[in-house]
This record gives C-alpha cells, sequence and structure tokens, in this order.
C-alpha cells in the first residue's frame, strides 16, 4: 500500500502523521512518502523585491520544507512497529492542492492521509482549503484527520 502523507508542519499535520504511522504499522507491505510543498512566490510590481532577498526567501522555505518531512519520517519510525518500514521524502514547489493530487497520480497512492485546519464554510470559501480540494480531486481514497482536542 502506498500512502502519502503531506505535511505542512502543523499540529495538524503531526496528527496526520501519527494516523498515518498507525496505518503503515498494519500493513505488511506499506510504503510512506512524505511530502511537503512550497508554494512558489511571485514578485511583481509594484512589490518587486530585491532578487537576493527573493533567494533567501526561497531558500528558507525549502529548507523549513526539509525539516517538516524529516520531522513527519522521524515520528513514523519512531514508532516499534515501523522498523522495517519505508518512507521516503520529497519536497516540491508549487500549488499545495494541485501537486499533492498530481502526486497521488504519478506515483500512484492507494491513500492520502491529510490533517484538517478545520476552517468553516466561509474561511475555506475565500482561502479555499487544500484537504477539500484533495478529497474531491484525487484518484485514490483520502483520510482526513483532525487534531485530537486537547
Amino acid at each position: 500500500m502506498n500512502i502519502l502523507l503531506p505535511t505542512d508542519g502543523s499540529d495538524f499535520s503531526i496528527a496526520a502523521a501519527r494516523k498515518c504511522s498507525d496505518i503503515a504499522a498494519k500493513e505488511e507491505s506499506a510504503i510512506v512518502r512524505v511530502v511537503s510543498i512550497v508554494e512558489t512566490l511571485t514578485p511583481d510590481e509594484p512589490f518587486d523585491t530585491e532578487s537576493d532577498y527573493y533567494q533567501a526567501v526561497v531558500q528558507a522555505s525549502k529548507a523549513a520544507a526539509e525539516e517538516r518531512v524529516q520531522i513527519a519520517r522521524t515520528l513514523i519510525l519512531k514508532d516499534e512497529r515501523n522498523s522495517g518500514l519505508t518512507v521516503e521524502t520529497k519536497t516540491m514547489s508549487g500549488k499545495p492542492d494541485k501537486l499533492i493530487i498530481k502526486e497521488c497520480e504519478d506515483w500512484p497512492a492507494d491513500l492520502v492521509v491529510l490533517g484538517s485546519h478545520g476552517y468553516g464554510f466561509w474561511s475555506r470559501t475565500l482561502l479555499g482549503s487544500v484537504s477539500d480540494s484533495v478529497v474531491h480531486h484525487a484518484p485514490c481514497s483520502v483520510l482526513i484527520v483532525r487534531k485530537p482536542r486537547d
């Protein structure tokens, strides 16, 4: 079973990583691919920034994405039940919902385990929702995980 775990480093993503770890532990030949996506920045006039600053922001974003996938990978492999599990990591740049769906198709994933920020109707309408888009467009099953209440 190929399990795709997108992460943005939030508490919601950590809850999804824990759920993914539980699912993978029950699957004999599971492979988990942890992905983190850096949203691309396009500096345009009148907000054009100096190229050095822009490059520094891009590099910092990529480093943060790499750190996020490693944190999720470590969390999954820390579970003794997953000692022989294959956990791949990948970082990408672009629009998160589109890239997650494309990764589901290209890899191909059997399941996506995705954290939900719990936005209400108006927030999803105004801001969009990655999890909502993935649920409606992914070619495989999608499990939306909510962060446990404190």
